[in-house]
């Protein structure tokens, strides 16, 4: 599957609350089940990715992918593997 461009809204929970955060990334995205989705984010990775807990991609097409991380892996070239469930 080919790397697409999209804008990254996820949450990670403080002590303060939820705090959102943005960025503009390329990912992979690969459905696994009807009901859930693996996308592998390409290197750089904010700091604090994986201690999201949801995530929101929005792509140039303006589709969009909604869910509750599952599963996080950081990957050996510095990217990251998030399983999201919708």
């Amino acid at each position: 599957m080919k790397n697409i461009e999209c804008h990254l809204n996820y949450l990670i929970d403080t002590f303060l609350g939820p705090i959102a955060k943005i960025i503009e990334c390329e990912v992979e995205v690969l459905a696994i089940t009807p009901g859930a989705f693996q996308i592998i984010i390409k290197a750089p990775v904010p700091d604090d990715l994986h201690k999201a807990h949801s995530v929101n991609l929005r792509f140039k097409s303006q589709d969009t992918l909604v869910g509750n991380v599952v599963h996080v892996r950081r990957l050996d070239d510095g990217g990251l593997e998030l399983q999201i469930d919708v």
